[in-house]
């Protein structure tokens, strides 16, 4: 709630000096060569020294005085400026009922003084201080018939305008807000706080009060910004043609080039939102390129979820418009804007690649469309709220594998070998704060090429074997292999240990590569006679050949995965069938998602009214859980999805769900 303490406390501060000019008679005198000694009445005198007290800060004293003077005095002439001065003390200190009380003693016993338009003011507005508004409102009214001719005529429309916006009036409000501001034409400050106080009211209106404040502001210096606060909230609530009307009040108001182009520009915005065709969905891949393998098992995907390959579907009400990214960004906002401004697509689907997802998730808030990524970048959602992720990203793979290892496993301390390259370092560091951030700890990481095959060095600097031991140490270690009794007294020949055993004080090692590397990194612990650790690693890992290559080696190892194959759901198994039987291939994540996306869009274009973007992006927001081959699937507030990746391990000769 507004409490005026800006300009209407600057208006107040204004009318206190007219007021005190009363107060005090300052009134312009001929210079005089020498004041001859005034003797003041006891009356005078202390009224004078009540005013010294005053303005010295003296308040208490002041106070004091005052009450005395109305107390020996209650006729005096200097008795409503007592009451007065007494009120701004009150006023000062945040007493108003106090304040308010004194000011109507005035209007009630002095109502004949010149000062009474200013003291009626400054009632009405501590009753607005005081969420007093119907009262308030009253009392100005009162004013404006008393005092047609007043400066303060300004200030009254003013604080009318707050009591009334107050008061849920904002048609009401409007209109005195617009009455305030011809009075303060001359007064920039003013101006710009009523212009800000008229766009917060339109921001809150509802279409029929926009309708009455149109009526109103005809003709007003103020119609600009107010047709085009009026056209914004009209293209927010999806009421494009009253946006186009607004839009041409706009144009129409002022000749001032700025506000046609801002009036052109919204009109553009509504034909575009009038000509989207709901049953349009665009498709944003690289069709071809280094990442054409990738966008083209998406694109099997999502036509596989639209029925295309399913003669019982029945008549297919949606259809697809493709574009082609190649990868790059240029080209992914060019073909975006294609999709949006030509095609008129009411959604987007993708890109996958980091960049042109970024670039595309920014154009296309800024052209006001739903567009759903396939991208890991952290943080995409965030370009604003039209923009959703449909995938895991790096931090939803660490905190699943954590929070299961460090929950029911209770296992605490870890160790990170990683490659040496962009994936692995973001991985190493992600998966370092995470540990930390549940009581865990770090005890030993290393670093290997991205081509290396060997990785004993390694291996080997993990657990303490790369380096020579100091001898108190070796000596330490090999006591420990013997019974104390053997010990004592006993020289222990060195010379005949090959190699010492290795320290191995984590509990797992996180890889963050590569099945391929895995299969040749997971042998070399068991050679190296590391033992009894546990492998975790990253939805990298998930591949047939894996297991075929190094399952032995990975017995209980745990990753995650967006979507399992082998699940025996029957909603997968029917996906894998067709898949399969149109393709002459496996579908991996890429194309279950694909399939799972097009089929969330699918499903809320036909089970609710939905005509533009706006509402397909509420729609997308509300609580659906669509239960797809990759899990249940939901948006939350900022876009991503809500949906926790499956936990796998290796048992045996297979890769199953862990338990």
């Amino acid at each position: 709630m507004k409490h005026g303490f800006c300009p209407i406390s600057r208006a107040i501060s204004t009318i206190a000096v007219v007021i005190a000019l009363f107060i005090v008679g300052c009134q312009p005198r001929p210079p005089a060569r020498k004041a001859p000694e005034v003797v003041r009445k006891p009356e005078e005198t202390l009224l004078a020294r009540a005013e010294s007290d005053f303005e010295k800060g003296k308040f208490d004293a002041a106070l004091a005085e005052y009450e005395r003077y109305l107390k020996e005095y209650p006729m005096g002439k200097g008795a409503w400026k007592a009451l007065y001065r007494m009120a701004e003390v009150h006023i000062y200190r945040h007493n108003y009922e106090k304040a308010l009380t004194l000011l109507e003693r005035i209007e009630t016993e002095y109502p004949g003084i010149s000062a009474l338009p200013g003291i009626q003011y400054e009632t009405a507005h501590i009753d607005y201080m005081l969420g007093n508004y119907q009262r308030s409102r009253e009392k100005l009214l009162k004013w404006i018939q008393s005092h047609p001719e007043s400066p303060l005529t300004g200030h009254i429309f003013f604080l009318l305008a707050r009591n009334l916006e107050a008061l849920q009036d904002k048609p009401g409000a409007f209109h005195w807000y617009l009455s305030a501001a011809a009075l303060f034409a001359q007064s920039p400050e003013m101006q710009k706080e009523i212009e800000k106080d008229i766009v917060d009211l339109i921001e809150g209106a509802v279409p029929s009060e926009l309708d009455t404040m149109q009526a109103y502001a005809r003709g007003s210096k103020l119609a600009p910004p107010l047709y085009y606060g009026i056209a914004k909230n009209y293209l927010r609530q999806d009421m494009f043609e009253q946006a186009k009307a607004a839009a041409m009040s706009l144009v129409r108001s002022s000749p001032e080039q700025v506000w046609v182009d801002i009036g052109r520009e919204i009109l553009e915005k509504a034909n575009n939102e009038l000509s989207v065709k709901p049953n349009v969905i665009g498709c944003l891949l690289p069709l071809s390129g280094p990442f054409a393998i990738y966008g083209q098992e998406l694109l099997n995907g999502i036509e596989l979820g639209m029925d295309l390959f399913n003669s019982e579907a029945g008549d297919n009400k949606l259809e697809l418009a493709i574009e082609d990214t190649f990868g790059k960004e240029k080209e992914t906002v060019i073909a975006l804007q294609n999709l949006v401004l030509k095609d008129n697509v009411i959604a987007v689907i993708g890109p996958l690649v980091s960049k042109p997802a970024l670039a595309a998730a920014r154009k296309a808030q800024e052209l006001g469309v739903p567009i759903i990524t396939f991208t890991q970048r952290e943080g995409i959602t965030q370009e604003g709220d039209m923009v959703f992720r449909n995938f895991m990203t790096p931090s939803k793979e660490v905190d699943s594998v954590l929070e299961r290892v460090s929950g029911s496993l209770e296992l605490k301390s870890f160790a990170v070998l990683y490659p040496d390259n962009r994936y692995g370092h973001f991985f190493m560091n992600l998966f370092w704060d995470k540990v930390e951030e549940l009581g865990g700890s770090i005890t030993a990481v290393e670093s290997y090429e991205p081509d290396e095959t060997d990785f004993a060095t390694q291996i080997k600097k993990m657990v303490g074997l790369y380096y020579p031991r100091p001898e108190p140490l070796v000596q330490f270690l090999q006591a420990l292999k013997f019974p104390q009794y053997e010990v004592e007294g006993a020289e222990i020949d060195l010379s005949s240990l090959k190699e010492p055993d290795p320290i191995v004080d984590f509990d797992a090692v996180f890889i963050p590569d590569n099945s391929e590397h895995i299969a040749l990194i997971a042998p070399q612990f068991p050679f190296h006679n590391v033992f009894d650790i546990r492998l975790l690693g990253t939805s990298l890992w998930q591949s047939p050949q894996l297991v075929e290559m190094a399952g032995d080696y990975l017995q209980g190892a745990i990753f995650p995965s967006g979507f399992f194959p082998q699940s025996e759901k029957e909603s997968v198994k029917k996906f894998m069938a067709l898949y399969e039987e149109n393709f002459e291939s496996a579908p991996g994540i890429l194309a279950a998602t694909g399939y799972d996306t097009i089929r969330v869009l699918k499903t809320l274009l036909s089970q609710q009214s939905i005509r533009t973007r706006k509402q397909l992006q509420k729609a997308l927001l509300s609580p659906h859980n669509f239960d797809g081959v990759t899990g249940q699937i939901s948006f939350d507030s900022s876009g991503e999805v809500v949906k926790k990746p499956l936990l796998l391990t290796v048992s045996g000769h297979r890769m199953v769900p862990l338990p």
